[in-house]
This record gives C-alpha cells, structure tokens and sequence, in this order.
C-alpha cells in the first residue's frame, strides 16, 4: 500500500525526493540494520529522501539533544532545559527567559516511551509508519493543505518556530494532525535543501485520504 501511495504522492505533487517514513517503537524492525555512526535528525531525514536508505536508530545513533529529545530517546539537556544553549551558543534568542519559553513549548515525545526511531524512503519502508515528512516547494505543501480540508474543511497547522524534529516529526504523531514547518537554522544549514523549500509532516493514517483527494483535485 504504500509503495502505492509514495508513487501517487511524488507523481500527482512533483515531489524532487522521496517521501521519508519515521516510526516510533521499542523493538528495531525486522531486517533492518542500525545507522553507523551519529548524525543529527534532519541529516537522517537527507539520508533517506535522497539516499534511499532504511535504518533504525536507538539514542546513541543521535548527535543533536534537540532532535533526540523529540523523539522521546533522551531528556532534554541542562543546557538546552535553561536556555543557555540557544542564547550563548547559537544567538537565537535575545534572554535565556525566551529561550526557555520557546523550549517547554516545543513538541516532543515523552521520554522513555520510545528506544527506537526508524527511517525509510515510503516507497520501500519495511515496517508501518507512524509520520511520512515531505520536503517540499510552498505550492506542493499548498496542495497537501487542500487535499487535507477536500471533504471536511480542516486547515492544517503550521508550526513556525520549533525545529523540524519537533513540528514535523514529533508533533504528528502526538497530535494525529498535519503539520508544515518553514525550516530551522540547524536543519537548513546542516541539510541538502533549497531556500523555497518548507517541511510537512502528517500521520501515516490520513496518508490514503490525502492521497485521495489529492487525485480528485487534480482531476477537478
């Protein structure tokens, strides 16, 4: 099915790369070998949409707290939790009391109910996703939002300040809702993308509908 469905996606959208399908277990899929190595959350997400790779990580395989922590793999850091990082390392935020705001309200899995994160390209995953992310232009993330409010007239939501970690890969699964994201200074510097490019995540389970009314519009 889902082979099917990456197919409809990248040939109705003209999608550049591959839909990326990410679940949340604590068991490593069968006949999937671990990541080699550590890299961040929107690297693995490159590695797959443009690589074609399948793997499973555990919290070892995670280079970036931000992006662990949103999986739920790890807690947040100290540094990360009072803001220091953020203010003193990055420049992000002009007080360690926005810094901390912005942190406590980012999305994230909770801790220790996930060992394992898996990533695949969807048109060869070999375990059930949870969350299909799509790197895409304004206009195909415009066509997902259509699509999603073809029948009953949901809007999706847009998450503009967390990192992708969190608006598109954790924040679908916990809500069970589409979720668009514009980028984050880790993800555009650290990631293979264009500067017109936006980030959208959606639980696998609306995928078929999506898909759906995707082909009606386009037939419309």
């Amino acid at each position: 099915m889902y082979a099917e469905l990456a197919t409809k996606l990248k040939m109705i959208l003209g999608l550049e790369s591959a839909p990326i399908a990410i679940s949340f277990s604590n068991d490593a899929p069968e006949g999937v070998e671990q990541l080699k190595g550590r890299m961040r959350v929107c690297q693995m997400l490159d590695k797959v949409r443009l690589g074609g790779e399948s793997f499973y990580t555990d919290a070892e395989n995670h280079e970036c707290d931000g992006g662990a922590s949103s999986c739920g793999l790890r807690e947040l850091s100290e540094r990360l939790k009072t803001g220091e990082f953020l203010v003193k390392d990055l420049g992000l935020f002009g007080s360690t009391r926005a810094a901390r705001r912005f942190i406590s309200s980012n999305p994230r899995i909770e801790c220790g109910t996930v060992t394992v994160v898996s990533f695949s390209p969807l048109e060869k995953a070999p375990f059930e996703p949870d969350v299909v992310v799509l790197i895409c232009n304004a206009v195909q993330g415009m066509k997902i939002a259509e699509a999603f409010a073809y029948e009953s007239g949901r809007r999706i939501t847009g998450l503009t300040g967390p990192p992708i970690c969190s608006a598109v890969v954790a924040a679908p699964f916990l809500t069970g809702k589409v979720v668009y994201n514009l980028g984050d200074l880790g993800a555009r510097r650290f990631m293979n993308v264009k500067d017109e490019d936006i980030f959208v995540g959606i639980p696998a389970a609306l995928l078929p509908e999506i898909v759906e009314h995707l082909g009606k519009l386009r037939s419309a």
